[in-house]
């Protein structure tokens, strides 16, 4: 296209001059490409029709208001994308086709000759039988960046002024709707590096006649590695054998996933985000409801590192993913999730936990962790795992469970996303019930604590943030007075155990969160507690707890499992710790009860955030763990 951009200025210039020929030689280069870069997002014969004519007559008739002939394809291109914009406007859907329509249309209109025509036209057929099945799959707004900076070869910035979008947002429209494709080859079974090639077989089987022949993608135009750099033309030898090398990397559409091979993985300490689809038995929304067997693909994007909050996406399918179900969003503004029959978001107070009680464990969690874990809870039966031995990190799983999913496969892929694609993205028009709580609309709220330990009062305040945006702005506190006995001050600048205004022991911030809930960090309530059991290799027990909506979680610490117990009450609806049961030696030593503010109209100096005292150095030791309200029962935390 850029060798013709003289001669298009050319005939702009004198088409604007009023000359018929030169607009008819004008409208004779644009229709066609104009109508091929429409069929390759509508994927619809008569609506491209239709809409190119529209776009041509537009074109013509806004052509004296070009003000710069040198960015007439950004343009025209702008044109038809509006055109294509208003149509699905008014449908209120996305575009089908009829594969089987698709698949003789475009073979039909391949012209094979010589003695591979036989095998040429099977592999061609195969190959954009994959593809097309993914390409229909993705937004049309996806399927119009990848053919404008793929085939049509424009620059960003020329694809921004087509798009009427600053020039980042056209890239990062981009990279999405990459990733969406290659998510899609995934599940038709195409391996992912072979998206450059699959690309260029949809651009030739979708070229306007007569110019389609000497079409390739460049590995440049992608952004990917030279690995993935297989020949975008199909209808010569050399396109022949990048085939028939395409279709030998195919894995059988079906039930199972694809593992890649050979690459190298990130170490667990520059992991961000993670991709992968596994099978469950079933996940909840409420105490009282949960959803049945399916595939969940799931996103995930550590905004801190793999020890600090996690965001959330989860795709539910059926058992072989051949359709969509529903989806959760638990990103750093809150809980979401989508009902399709209803076709309504849902806002919650709570994180997502497994209706089975089970832990809920992440791929990026250390083998040491998931091992403890197991032994407590016991292995579930009929999934094998395998590690990478240098970064320890998830590589493969298969999944013998289920019939209807036999041998299930799945791929762990590591650093492929960013933060943005954890936004909310469901359009306007889509209903939203809040079901939230005063204090979880919020984001944060203060809290009180009371009770007694072993005959001495306990009484304190503290602050929790519910989601990550609110740990920026209202970081976690907490002051907890034992009657005249000792103090404990944890905040944002570090953690102490105080007697009169003396530190005796400094920690890191948070060590005195720990055993407590931290709904900011991306797992629900009973998730953290049993997880930070799990961290100090202490064993932990799952009960419901009735009605409610409420689960009991008992951690027993020490060396006999009935030293010290801490029985924890969980509402799951709210996601918040409400008391905390201790018990010594086989009996009752005392209990916290937690209760907190929905409103802050009337809060006092009470709530005052907390200053650590002087010549606290909070580097000297670690954290002690969850195993610091167990040293409280057992009278021990301020003489250790």
């Amino acid at each position: 296209m850029a060798e013709e951009q003289p001669v298009i200025a050319d005939l702009v210039g004198r088409a604007q001059s009023g000359e018929a020929d030169a607009k008819a030689a004008l409208a004779g280069k644009v229709e066609p490409v104009i109508r091929a870069y429409i069929y390759r997002v509508t994927l619809d014969q008569d609506l491209t029709d239709d809409l190119s004519q529209e776009t041509m007559l537009e074109m013509v008739k806004s052509l004296p208001r070009l003000s710069d002939g040198g960015r007439f394809w950004p343009w025209v291109y702008g044109i038809a994308l509006s055109k294509i914009q208003q149509h699905y406007r008014y449908k209120r859907k996305k575009a089908a086709i009829s594969a089987s329509v698709y698949y003789e249309d475009i073979l039909a209109r391949q012209q094979v000759g010589g003695r591979d025509e036989g095998l040429r036209k099977l592999l061609e057929e195969e190959l954009a039988r994959s593809v097309m099945s993914a390409m229909k799959e993705i937004k049309h707004e996806y399927r119009s960046v990848l053919s404008l900076r793929c085939l049509q070869r424009l620059s960003y910035c020329d694809i921004a002024l087509a798009l009427q979008c600053s020039e980042k947002k056209a890239r990062v429209l981009f990279f999405r709707a990459k990733q969406a494709l290659k998510r899609e080859l995934h599940r038709q079974g195409v391996s992912k590096t072979l998206m450059v090639f699959c690309l260029g077989t949809f651009g030739k089987a979708t070229a306007p006649a007569g110019g389609g022949s000497s079409l390739a993608v460049t590995p440049a135009s992608t952004r990917v590695g030279l690995r993935a750099a297989v020949v975008g033309t199909v209808g010569t030898k050399a396109g022949l054998t990048a085939i028939a090398t395409g279709l030998a990397a195919l894995v059988l559409v079906g039930s199972t996933a694809v593992v890649s091979s050979g690459r190298s993985l990130p170490s667990r300490g520059d992991v961000r985000s993670l991709h992968y689809t596994v099978q469950a038995q079933s996940y909840a929304t409420s105490p009282y409801t949960s959803f049945s067997r399916g595939a969940y693909e799931q996103w995930c994007y550590f905004p801190d590192g793999v020890d600090g909050a996690v965001l959330t996406k989860i795709q539910r399918w059926d058992p072989k993913m051949s359709q969509r179900l529903c989806v959760w969003l638990q990103n750093d503004r809150g809980n979401y999730y989508y009902h399709p029959g209803e076709e309504k978001v849902y806002v919650n107070n709570y994180r997502l936990w497994l209706s089975s009680l089970r832990v809920n464990r992440l791929p990026t969690d250390p083998a040491v962790l998931t091992d403890f874990i197991s032994g407590v809870e016991g292995e579930l039966k009929g999934v094998e795992y395998s590690r990478d031995s240098k970064s320890g990190l998830l590589v493969e799983s298969v999944d013998r469970r289920f019939a209807n999913a036999p041998l299930f496969r799945t791929a762990y892929e590591y650093n492929s996303l960013d933060g943005q694609q954890f936004a909310y993205y469901w359009p306007d028009s889509v209903p939203v019930v809040d079901q939230r709580d005063e204090m979880h609309k919020r984001g944060w709220t203060y809290f009180r604590v009371a009770g007694e330990v072993r005959g001495s009062k306990v009484s304190g305040v503290g602050r929790v943030p519910f989601v990550y945006s609110s740990f920026k702005k209202y970081p976690p506190w907490l002051v907890l007075q034992v009657e005249e006995e000792f103090k404990i001050v944890d905040c944002n600048g570090g953690a102490c155990i105080c007697r009169g205004d003396a530190a005796v022991r400094c920690y890191p911030a948070g060590s005195f969160f720990e055993g407590l809930g931290r709904p900011w960090m991306g797992l629900h309530t009973i998730d953290i507690l049993r997880r930070d059991a799990a961290e100090s290799r202490t064993w932990f027990d799952t009960q419901a707890g009735g009605a409610g909506g409420k689960v009991i979680v008992a951690v027993l610490c020490g060396e006999s499992k009935r030293k010290t117990t801490l029985r924890y009450v969980v509402e799951l609806e709210t996601d918040i710790v409400k008391t905390v049961k201790l018990k010594s030696k086989g009996r009752s030593v005392g209990s916290l009860v937690f209760s907190y503010l929905q409103g802050l109209s009337e809060i006092g100096d009470e709530f005052a955030e907390p200053v650590l005292p002087d010549r606290c150095d909070v580097s000297s030791e670690e954290g002690p763990g969850i195993s610091w309200l167990a040293s409280l029962a057992e009278g021990t935390l301020d003489k250790e």
